[in-house]
């Protein structure tokens, strides 16, 4: 299925665990199916399944009660292959990592839905069921707080 790549990704982001992500992208799937119905046709697929997706997340969020993060499991890109700017690259990748894991959640969501699966903020909106203006104010806070949290440390 072509979606099931972005739900994924977009799930492992949210979790940081590729057990938990497996599980929720399985869950996202059967939801979809067994809520079918309630989708509305001519409507965006993708936004639906990530909105059923990112619900899922919350639902686990929820019933867990506390978040845990890990690190990512990928090497950020090599732009030169000198030790010292290999080391660089691979700290300030870790530091924006860790930077948009402790965004608060629903930031979190739409900075991930903005940037990695390049939403509109229609789209957002209608994912995450919030006015287009609320999902622009929570990218904000997103860029602020990312912003805040990496002042000294980008190039």
């Amino acid at each position: 299925m072509s979606h099931w790549e972005p739900v994924f990704r977009l799930l492992y982001r949210l979790t940081r665990d590729r057990h938990d992500t497996e599980d929720l992208t399985q869950e996202t799937f059967v939801r979809a199916l067994e809520r079918s119905g309630t989708f509305q046709p001519g409507s965006s697929l993708r936004a639906w399944l990530m909105r059923i997706a990112t619900n899922a997340f919350l639902d686990l969020c929820r019933r867990r009660k506390a978040l845990r993060f890990t690190p990512l499991e990928q090497e950020p890109t090599q732009h030169s292959v000198e030790p010292v700017a290999r080391l660089q690259d691979q700290e300030l990748h870790e530091a924006v990592a860790s930077a948009v894991a402790r965004l608060p959640e629903t930031p979190r969501v739409v900075f991930l839905l903005r940037v990695q699966e390049e939403f509109s903020y229609a789209q957002i909106a209608q994912a995450l069921d919030m006015s287009e203006e609320a999902a622009r104010w929570h990218m904000m806070q997103a860029r602020k707080r990312l912003l805040a949290s990496l002042d000294g440390r980008l190039p």
